[in-house]
């Protein structure tokens, strides 16, 4: 009996663990923001990098959806080579490799717990009802500044769903949370020896001068966001505007059940990250033309260039073919 409690322990503290929210949805991304976040101290170059690894996300994932024996490896590998490229600018072009070699058994055995431990909960809990983003209580807690709570309470009153609420607190919180490096950076900035000051360094000052205002800019950009979402009503949890208008069609669909909803939106997930795929297809399609017309077509280049532009347009003629399905889908609904 005392052997089974100190399992059960462990299990519920390792859960703690597993279910701590990543900023990405591979583990490899995670895994290289994870050595990013250690070797990466300027904040601009981080934004760059959080940016880039985003689009990167996305491609992995719609790669890992579609992969396919052999030759669904050598994508992955080909994607691998381009991502090490733009990470040696931050220093990390060795992560790739170090998530296959070593990450890559760390992340199965922590896959093997959190199937233990959702087991576990799932016997724990057999006969409550489960938790969903609309059913979850609201945060209950006030922002420290005035006007994030105004923004808090404007949007709690306005149109927005449970879910939608939950995003935005998060987003207000982050908000919350750059107000005080803004804040740190601005006493560290007073700190500084004025100009007839025998410590005086002009270097000094100019590097701090910096770093306050970049911290300032991120605020207010971050800021500016959140109001126009609250204001305008329309938050949307995805980027792409073409995916942003279908969850729009179907968030107007009075017909549409909590359930379908969260099914379209997985859907549309999934459509985004073809989006982004097909992107991406598209800017090396035109960076190999590029090349080519500076150092001249050999036949290789051709024949790669040939190949990337026929599986773009296939990628496009699909992703086509699935925004189609869906706005039907929404549609059809619509007229039932």
């Amino acid at each position: 009996m005392h052997r089974y409690l100190s399992l059960v322990v462990l299990l519920l503290a390792i859960g703690q663990v597993v279910n701590k929210k990543s900023q990405y949805r591979t583990e490899r991304i995670n895994f290289i923001y994870e050595k990013a976040l250690q070797h990466v101290t300027d904040r601009q170059n981080l934004a760059r990098l959080e940016k880039e690894l985003s689009g990167y996300d996305a491609i992995y994932l719609a790669s890992k959806s579609n992969r396919v024996g052999s030759h669904g490896t050598k994508e992955i590998d080909k994607i691998d080579d381009k991502l090490a490229k733009i990470l040696e600018k931050y220093g990390l072009e060795k992560t790739v490799m170090a998530f296959k070699e070593v990450g890559f058994h760390n992340f199965k055995l922590e896959t093997k717990i959190k199937m233990h431990v959702l087991k576990f909960q799932k016997y724990k809990h057999k006969n409550l009802m489960q938790q969903t983003d609309e059913n979850e209580p609201l945060p209950s807690g006030k922002f420290t500044d005035e006007n994030l709570q105004k923004l808090w309470s404007q949007a709690q009153n306005g149109k927005f769903s449970n879910q939608e609420l939950h995003s935005l607190h998060d987003e207000l919180k982050e908000v919350e949370r750059k107000m005080r490096v803004y804040e740190d950076q601005l006493e560290d900035f007073k700190k500084v020896p004025h100009e007839n000051s025998i410590h005086h360094d002009i270097e000094h000052i100019g590097e701090k001068t910096k770093k306050l205002k970049a911290a300032n800019r991120e605020l207010n950009d971050h800021l500016d966001e959140v109001h126009r979402k609250v204001r305008s009503e329309e938050y949307s949890p995805f980027s792409e505007p073409r995916v942003k208008r279908l969850w729009k069609l179907a968030q107007e669909n009075e017909k549409l059940s909590q359930h379908e909803l969260n099914v379209l939106k997985d859907e549309l997930s999934h459509f985004e990250s073809q989006l982004k795929k097909v992107e991406f297809h598209k800017e090396e399609v035109s960076r190999l033309q590029e090349d080519a017309e500076d150092r001249g077509k050999s036949k290789a280049q051709v024949y790669e260039n040939l190949e990337l532009s026929i599986k773009h347009e296939k990628l496009n003629r699909k992703v086509r073919k699935l925004e189609k399905y869906l706005e039907e889908k929404i549609i059809v609904h619509r007229e039932l």
